[in-house]
């Protein structure tokens, strides 16, 4: 008896460190964007001008309005939770905020919701980043937007989604 109730208190413990190990593992890097002139892999320029620079990265000239912007639509999952991630260079401005928004539709009706949003210094890439968890939409396109600057020209390289494994 002692014997299985030993077996068993090591299969419980096994069971609880695979447990905890399962919940502390880093999102898997489901996507990263790869500018590149030959593949702009689905972004657009969306009601702009964009072009490809010899660093790899995505610039975007020709702006009237904040949401003319790179974007790119995604297979997002309901309810999971991602992390996204993307660098921003500006040059013209002293400062300047820049937002990570998504545009969803359900049942042929837009919708849009900033996701992360973040302050660029001029001459500086900077990296914005932040977690979200997304609602049931029929579609998803994620872009990169300023606020109140809607003249701005600017670039974009690395952007990343990172989250559970196939949840994209």
């Amino acid at each position: 008896m002692k014997k299985y109730l030993a077996i068993l208190m090591a299969a419980v413990l096994a069971l609880c460190a695979m447990t905890a190990w399962a919940e502390s593992k880093e999102p898997a890097e489901l996507y990263r964007a790869d500018f590149t002139a030959e593949n702009m892999g689905g972004w657009e320029a969306n009601n702009a001008k964009g072009s490809v620079t010899d660093e790899g990265a995505f610039l975007i000239t020709g702006r009237t309005a904040d949401w003319n912007a790179p974007k790119r639509m995604f297979a997002l999952t309901p309810g999971v939770e991602y992390t996204i991630s993307v660098e921003v260079y500006q040059d013209k401005a002293d400062e300047a905020t820049f937002m990570i928004s998504v545009e969803h539709y359900a049942g042929g009706t837009p919708s849009w919701e900033n996701l992360v949003t973040g302050t660029v210094a001029k001459g500086e890439w900077t990296t914005l980043e932040g977690t979200f968890t997304m609602d049931k939409f029929d579609s998803y396109a994620l872009y990169v937007e300023t606020l109140n600057n809607a003249n701005l020209d600017y670039q974009i390289k690395n952007f990343v989604i990172c989250g559970p494994e196939g949840a994209l």
